[in-house]
């Protein structure tokens, strides 16, 4: 088996180093990774309420890195696990004079590790779902919070309409409260007029005449002063409607802008939750694949060695018999060889078959992967 070297590999997976370096930082340091999370969404968040129109694209250009990151860093991952199972497997397979002689002893049984390679695969598997039911709940929060951002905005609007219908009545009242004055001024004024007419009779049409004219002067000004109150009023209500229309557009495009941003982080945040559960769902089975190797190779080593010390010791009684009667010590050796035979392709039947289990847990392995990968790609579909 050829074992990839760092100074061979391709030069897609040399240069998806750094970025894999980049993001191991994360896993090696918790800790400081949360912090800089936090200062990230504090900033972005500060960013999205000043300056929404400059915090969106470089928000949305931060998504778009790190997710050409992550793909960039999957080679340079693939690779270091081919490596590292690759060493894994030259380690149990190096040649028996190498190895150093120790004492046989019995591995775990096959259907233990068949149990444990499937309990691991069962919780790769309940990690996806969780990491799926967690990206659904996420959702219907965000849907439930622009629900109730709608509602805000619907019941701050009628707020506004509200307070404009009473600044308009109040207006009104008090312009009528202004002509009342001027028609008991009017009336005032005529009063004092007619009782000058008592005084001087001859001067009544005159003052008459000046008191309709003073009356309905006032009375058009006061029509002209109704009229421009109306007018401002008005424009001024206009001019707090458009505002308001205004402040709301902000608002509701601040929200939006937030929820978006929340989705993309949550939707960032799912595919490192399914990455992570596919990486622990392959370590399984890599795991799973090198326990049962392992246990296979101790169990026929032991077999071997049994079967080894077995003919030693029976060629031994053989040899001493031998000294008394060759005929039977000829007849205990076709028998030993028959048996060396036997017990040689019985190694050769267990060797078989070992390799036929490890190549069907291997695929099994592999079909595990496989479903995992497949469900994780339909996750995202479904959110």
């Amino acid at each position: 088996m050829v074992i990839s070297q760092p100074g061979r590999r391709p030069w897609a997976t040399r240069a998806s180093a750094v970025p894999a370096t980049i993001l191991g930082f994360g896993e090696r340091y918790p800790g400081a990774a949360a912090l800089f999370a936090a200062a990230v969404v504090v900033v972005g968040f500060w960013g999205m309420i000043a300056r929404p129109f400059l915090a969106l694209p470089l928000l949305l250009l931060a998504g778009v890195a790190l997710v050409v990151a992550d793909l960039l860093a999957g080679p340079y991952r693939v690779a270091q696990q081919q490596a590292r199972v690759a060493g894994t497997q030259k380690r149990i397979r190096q040649p028996r004079a190498v190895q150093p002689k120790r004492r046989p002893k019995r591995g775990p049984e096959r259907p233990e590790l068949e149990a444990e390679a499937r309990a691991r695969a069962e919780t790769a598997e309940a990690d996806v779902l969780a990491a799926e039911a967690q990206a659904q709940a996420e959702a219907a929060a965000a849907e439930a919070l622009a629900v109730e951002a709608e509602a805000l905005a619907a019941e701050a609007r009628a707020r506004a309409e509200v307070a404009a219908a009473q600044a308009l009545a109040a207006q009104a009242e008090a312009l009528a409260a202004e002509a009342e004055a001027l028609t008991a001024e009017a009336r005032a004024r005529a009063e004092a007029a007619a009782a000058q007419a008592l005084a001087a009779e001859p001067e009544a049409l005159a003052a008459e005449a000046r008191a309709q004219a003073e009356a309905a002067a006032a009375q058009a000004l006061a029509a002209e002063a109704r009229a421009r109150e109306r007018a401002r009023a008005e424009a001024a209500a206009a001019e707090t409607l458009a505002a308001e229309a205004r402040k709301q557009a902000e608002d509701a495009e601040a929200q939006a802008l937030a929820a978006a941003a929340q989705k993309q982080a949550e939707a960032a945040e799912t595919q490192a939750l399914a990455a992570e559960a596919r990486k622990r769902a392959r370590a399984a089975a890599a795991e799973a694949l090198v326990a049962e190797a392992r246990a296979r190779a101790e169990a026929a080593e032991t077999e071997a060695l049994a079967a080894e010390a077995r003919a030693r010791e029976r060629a031994r009684a053989e040899a001493a018999d031998a000294e008394v009667q060759a005929a039977e010590a000829r007849a205990r050796a076709e028998a030993a060889e028959t048996e060396a035979l036997a017990a040689e392709v019985w190694a050769g039947a267990e060797a078989a078959e070992a390799q036929a289990l490890a190549t069907e847990a291997r695929a099994r392995a592999i079909r595990l992967r496989m479903e995992a990968e497949a469900r994780t790609k339909r996750s995202p579909r479904g959110d």
